[in-house]
């Protein structure tokens, strides 16, 4: 990677470690939506039964949740029976906490900071107690060391030290803001893990300076050179389409050419609104993909669809299990059983289970990857292959190159 790619890369990394510090201001609206701690719970660290079950509402078979965790509130001063319409948050929450909760309601906490929101620089003028200068210095000579076996003082004696570091004794004598008396939390899904992950990908691209086209693409894109109308026109370069009951439109074809004709590590972007035929495209380049793949006879390509969202991720494993037509005849449907669909969904460990109840999964590999699950793929491809040559032999190699002959002639 050159000079600039780093730079761009450390910018990058920085803004997402600034995001997901959590946020540390918050209005009474805002308390609503979150679940309120008592002060009994913040001292010994094991929430109720009833804050237990709102957690794992939605998720009845994973043994932990994750949440964010947010123990020291401080609420702005009452004067006369009336809070100062002086512009300042409702509730101040500076310390952030990425934390696992048990089936017992045990908080195990993960990683601890100060909410960026908070700390200088900000690009405005706003309420702050702190620098982001102060908290890293005192999470690089002292971070969080916290595990199931730790007593809870460790976790609130870190959670104190880190605010007097950055605001030494905040709140007292703040004449705004005093103690609140509660905690607040909330369900943090799967967005701590993921971006821990991403910035541990940041971490490893910036150590080991791997060469990869598609990243520098990314990060400094070379001057687009002028289109090429012959490209768009080239309708041999489709050989694959998902279903032969829809045509694609005009843009669909000219995205799919240009798709074809890109070199490594050149970037393709289609914007387009829900409904607009992006899922339908992606199946066609794939199709694509696949028949090239067959014509070479090489291995079909490993294509990933990723979002930070798993709805987006699910809408194209759905649709490669569905939109893709069986055909007709006896090259139709599927040589292989029990796959349902030309996808896996690749979840969060926390969602596998879930997951697995409805998607293809990372099991299915290991199912079919089994030695008892690679014969039985091989027979009933072998069977299928037979119906459709009876006059090739039964030898694999034979009936591949059969397959190709008559793909290339199509």
């Amino acid at each position: 990677m050159n000079r600039s790619v780093d730079d761009v890369l450390r910018y990058w990394r920085t803004s997402l470690a600034d995001g997901a510090l959590g946020e540390g201001k918050f209005s009474e609206r805002d308390r609503q939506r979150l679940i309120e701690l008592s002060s009994e719970t913040l001292k010994g660290g094991v929430l109720p039964e009833g804050a237990v079950g709102k957690l794992f509402k939605d998720a009845p078979k994973a043994k932990v949740v994750a949440v964010r965790f947010w123990p020291l509130v401080v609420a702005k001063r009452i004067y006369h029976g009336q809070a100062r319409a002086d512009g300042l948050p409702d509730l101040v929450a500076p310390v952030v906490t990425e934390a696992l909760v048990d089936r017992d309601g045990q908080i195990l906490p993960q990683r601890n900071a100060i909410a960026r929101d908070l700390l200088t620089p900000l690009p405005n003028d706003e309420f702050t107690i702190g620098a982001v200068e102060a908290m890293d210095r005192f999470l690089t000579e002292e971070p969080l060391r916290y595990d199931g076996s730790s007593d809870w003082s460790v976790y609130l004696s870190h959670c104190r030290k880190m605010v007097d570091a950055v605001a030494k004794g905040w709140p007292t004598g703040d004449l705004h803001y005093g103690a609140a008396g509660f905690g607040l939390l909330e369900l943090a899904e799967d967005a701590s893990a993921t971006i821990r992950n991403i910035l541990d990908l940041y971490d490893k691209l910036l150590a080991d300076r791997p060469d990869i086209p598609l990243l520098e693409e990314l990060v400094s894109p070379a001057s687009a050179a002028a289109a090429d109308p012959r490209i768009e026109k080239a309708l041999a370069r489709r050989l694959g389409h998902s279903n032969p009951h829809f045509p694609l439109a005009e843009q669909q074809r000219q995205v799919l050419a240009w798709l074809d004709a890109a070199q490594l590590g050149e970037v393709i972007a289609v914007n387009g609104p829900p409904g607009t035929g992006k899922t339908t495209l992606l199946l066609s380049a794939v199709a694509g993909l696949w028949v090239r793949a067959a014509l070479n006879g090489g291995d079909p390509p490993v294509i990933v669809a990723t979002s930070s969202n798993n709805q987006a991720v699910t809408n194209i494993i759905d649709a490669f299990g569905k939109d893709f037509a069986a055909g007709e005849g006896p090259l139709a449907g599927r040589w292989i059983p029990d796959v349902s669909s030309y996808g896996i969904f690749l979840p969060a460990n926390s969602r596998r289970q879930e997951a697995a109840e409805k998607y293809q999964t990372d099991d299915l590999q290991t199912r079919l990857e089994s030695q008892e699950g690679f014969q039985g793929a091989k027979d009933a491809w072998l069977s299928s292959a037979c119906v459709a040559y009876p006059n090739v032999k039964g030898d694999v190699s034979d009936l591949v190159a059969a397959l190709q002959r008559d793909i290339g002639a199509a």
